[in-house]
């Protein structure tokens, strides 16, 4: 009894050593991965969702790991690549050939009908009578001799040269894209083939009981899958309304349509970066009964799919109320950005099922507690 004594405080020395060394390797091993750790979560998560599809497609090739697991990765390379090819190579397109129309219609001095509408000339005039306080602030500022045809064609040109020197930046932005989404593919074959594996080994260092482990796991699936498709399935939605609403007012509407679904992705501002732009330039144009149309259409149909679709979708996969589904995805795109649509309900939600969890443990003390 005594050695036994004696040996307790040796052993347990001995696992804080453990422990220690542990940390410390951890989190060396978590700064190297950190330049990558976007593209490892995104193929966990998109594992996690391929899942099942990855099992029907394990089944029908007789079991064979490698083939099934290469088979999925060309299926999700096809369901990520070829839209965003015919984005890029529709972008452009069209971005050429509005730049040419612009051209055309600066090079034409059409842009003299603005300077003769109505609204302009009480804008300049007002402009005028409030000079002398502007000069006050801005002694330097003088308009006596301003050109506009002269400004319009010098904004164009510069407009033009600083275009050309962003290529290189797009051009490397690409190779970057492609780098990281090579990563995400390499790792999610890993993932996808010896799921099973890895989730046994996982769950088995895990000092939770297996109830508690389904739970959690289970939770991540519906999460991942709910945000995943409640976020796609807005951008699509919104896409193909913004579309319909451009095509009525004359403009290309699969091209714009296909940039709002992408735009619906961009945090704070989405859809309204698009629909604004076309808005004036419709003003613009002389169609300003179309320009109260698409704003009208955008503010209340486009804008109203973002708010019933994505938590018609998160509701039902994680069982959360509206208000934290909202403060979930504005807080985690604050803080991770775009991956935040994903990282936010995921965080949000396993802090439910630890909450439940708890609660299911220490229920006996909970309710003394609540006795007193």
């Amino acid at each position: 009894m005594a050695q036994h004594k004696e040996n307790k405080p040796f052993q347990l020395n001995t696992y804080y050593f453990l422990f220690f060394l542990m940390t410390v390797v951890f989190l060396g091993c978590f700064s190297i991965i950190l330049p990558y750790i976007h593209s490892i979560l995104l193929a966990t998560i998109l594992s996690f969702v391929a899942s099942p599809v990855h099992h029907r497609i394990e089944n029908l090739l007789g079991n064979r790991k490698n083939i099934s697991a290469l088979v999925s990765c060309l299926l999700l390379t096809i369901v990520v690549v070829i839209p965003l090819m015919f984005l890029l190579l529709s972008l452009i397109q069209q971005g050429v050939s509005s730049f040419n129309a612009m051209y055309e219609w600066i090079a034409a001095e059409k842009y003299t009908i603005i300077m003769e509408h109505p609204l302009t000339i009480k804008l300049y005039a007002w402009f005028n009578n409030q000079l002398p306080d502007i000069r006050k602030i801005f002694p330097d500022l003088n308009l006596s001799n301003l050109k506009i045809d002269k400004l319009v064609m010098d904004t164009t040109a510069n407009l033009g040269k600083t275009l050309l020197n962003q290529g290189g930046h797009v051009v490397g932005n690409i190779g970057s894209f492609i780098g990281k989404f090579c990563l995400m593919i390499f790792t999610f074959f890993f993932l996808i083939r010896d799921e099973a594996r890895i989730l046994n080994k996982i769950l088995h260092l895990t000092p939770l009981s297996r109830s508690q482990e389904i739970q959690i796991i289970n939770k991540i699936k519906e999460i991942t899958k709910s945000a995943l498709l409640g976020t796609f399935a807005t951008a699509l939605a919104q896409g193909i309304a913004g579309g319909i609403a451009f095509y009525i007012c004359g403009l290309p509407g699969l091209f714009w349509g296909m940039v709002m679904a992408f735009a619906s992705l961009i945090p704070m501002v989405g859809t309204a970066l698009i629909w604004i732009p076309a808005a004036l330039y419709l003003v613009i144009s002389g169609n300003p009964w179309l320009s109260l149309f698409l704003v009208l259409w955008c503010a209340i149909v486009v804008g109203g799919i973002d708010n019933f679709v994505r938590p018609l979708f998160m509701q039902n996969g994680s069982e959360m109320n509206t208000a934290l589904i909202f403060f979930s995805i504005l807080g985690g795109i604050n803080s991770f950005g775009l991956l935040g649509l994903l990282y936010g309900p995921l965080l949000f939600g396993l802090a439910l099922v630890l909450l439940y969890i708890y609660s299911i443990e220490f229920k006996t003390f909970l309710s003394e507690l609540d006795q007193r």
